[in-house]
């Protein structure tokens, strides 16, 4: 038996003797790993079980606490009541709990075939002689890795929103989060508001589902409160899709006073919000102004755009009954997301790779706006829309189609992205979306040359 396995036993069993009642709080893992004289990681690896197995619960900036006493239930930590029919959700979420001594049900190879591959020899852990706990090498929890909807949990505190993992479904990324969202929501024929511009994603998914769109009107001012009242009234829409901060594709951030008069509307007519937030970990303001969970509001962020594009993982922020009933809807559609990806991005948090990486990305971002718009700036007739220095877009109307701008930007080798992809319905001027990341002095002088004509 490993050290991790033989401190989960002792814990456990102060539960089961009596000796540690529900409430009470166990030692840190700095305590417990000098108690015992194992590294922190043994005990992480210990307390991870335990929390995925609802033996103890964590309290952000307090530690550690007896959660339950499970020794006498046959069965715990399932979202299942089995008086309902049995369906193939119902099992599939079976092997997910993965909580039997006898498994003749299960769908995939005995785990220890699988320990041959060594995975955890790829993520950087330090070897101490235990696999990390959350390596799982079946499907994992179905609502993602538990220790690091914990970890998110206190990302989102630190940007003023207090939320349970509980009220955290991992996705893999946005656009896995809005199509969980439009399937669990909307069905052929249904309204729902969507600003424009806005993101163009976006409108194929709901294209595709046959989900009416109504364009709202995304100015740099922000949102005609008062014509989101009209449309309301007179469209009865099920949602309104928006992008609070550092807007795709304006740049754009919406006021504090525009988002409570917005939330005041939608909350009046039952009209859910949807708000993506992906540029989350590098912005300084709060997560959220719209969010609480006793309000129709769903607010989703990512790891993929500050993390990395190829890292595909984002989540769901919700009551805990919606994170419930779209967990049920992942399992159906994905069965559940990599929690080797997961357990990478809590090895990069918990290491503090992660804080690092976000600081320097912090830096040159505000370094790139201020470069690029200086460099904007010198072009006649070129009005940049204020910009948010956390995101990566500027946007500004051009005098021609920027179809034809685009393709002829190609010919030149130049990539641009012409402004009507991100307008819903026929867009209502010409602009381009340009990645201050990636302006140069050939991008500059054809802006300045072949669109504002002004050498």
């Amino acid at each position: 038996m490993k050290k991790f396995e033989e401190i989960c036993l002792i814990i456990i069993d102060d539960i089961k003797s009596g000796r540690k009642k529900i409430g009470d709080k166990i030692p840190s893992i700095r305590a417990m790993s000098k108690q015992y004289n194992v590294s922190k990681n043994t005990i992480v690896n210990a307390y991870s079980i335990l929390l995925e197995q609802r033996w103890i619960k964590a309290l952000p900036k307090s530690g550690f606490y007896i959660s339950e006493d499970l020794s006498s239930k046959e069965m715990h930590n399932t979202m299942l009541d089995l008086t309902n029919v049995y369906n193939g959700v119902d099992l599939l979420e079976q092997q997910l709990v993965n909580e039997y001594s006898h498994k003749p049900g299960e769908g995939r190879y005995p785990r220890e075939y699988m320990d041959k591959l060594k995975l955890d020899s790829y993520l950087g852990y330090p070897n101490c002689g235990d696999k990390p706990s959350y390596l799982d090498y079946g499907y994992g929890d179905p609502a993602g890795n538990s220790m690091l909807r914990g970890l998110i949990t206190d990302i989102l505190k630190n940007h003023s929103l207090n939320v349970d993992p509980q009220n955290v479904l991992m996705t893999y990324g946005t656009n896995h989060s809005v199509d969980l969202i439009i399937r669990h929501f909307l069905s052929e024929g249904d309204n729902v508001i969507v600003e424009s511009p806005g993101y163009y994603p976006l409108f194929s998914k709901l294209k595709l589902n046959k989900v009416n769109m109504i364009a709202l009107k995304r100015t740099k001012f922000g949102l005609d409160v008062n014509n989101l009242e009209a449309i309301i009234q007179k469209k009865h829409p099920k949602m309104l899709f928006l992008q609070p901060c550092a807007h795709n594709p304006t740049g754009t951030d919406l006021t504090v006073e525009n988002l409570e008069a917005i939330k005041s509307v939608c909350v009046e007519n039952n009209v859910i919000i949807v708000e993506d937030d992906p540029f989350l970990l590098i912005r300084e303001k709060a997560a959220s102004y719209l969010f609480s969970e006793d309000e129709p509001v769903i607010y989703l962020s990512s790891f993929s755009k500050t993390v990395s594009a190829s890292l595909r993982c984002g989540f769901i922020v919700a009551s805990k009954p919606l994170i419930k009933s779209l967990t049920r809807l992942k399992m159906i559609t994905v069965i559940n997301t990599s929690s080797i990806t997961e357990n990478i991005l809590n090895h990069m948090i918990s290491s503090g790779t992660l804080d690092n990486h976000l600081q320097a990305l912090k830096n040159l971002s505000h370094e790139k706006s201020a470069e690029s718009i200086t460099a904007l700036s010198t072009i006649e007739g070129l009005k940049l829309y204020p910009h948010n220095p956390s995101g990566h877009f500027l946007w500004f109307r051009i005098p021609m189609d920027d179809k034809k701008v685009v393709n002829y930007a190609r010919k030149n080798n130049i990539f641009m992205a012409p402004g009507n992809l991100f307008f819903p319905c026929e867009n209502t001027y010409f602009a381009l979306r340009i990645n201050k990341f990636y302006i140069d002095q050939t991008t500059v002088t054809f802006i300045e040359e072949e669109i504002f004509n002004t050498r």
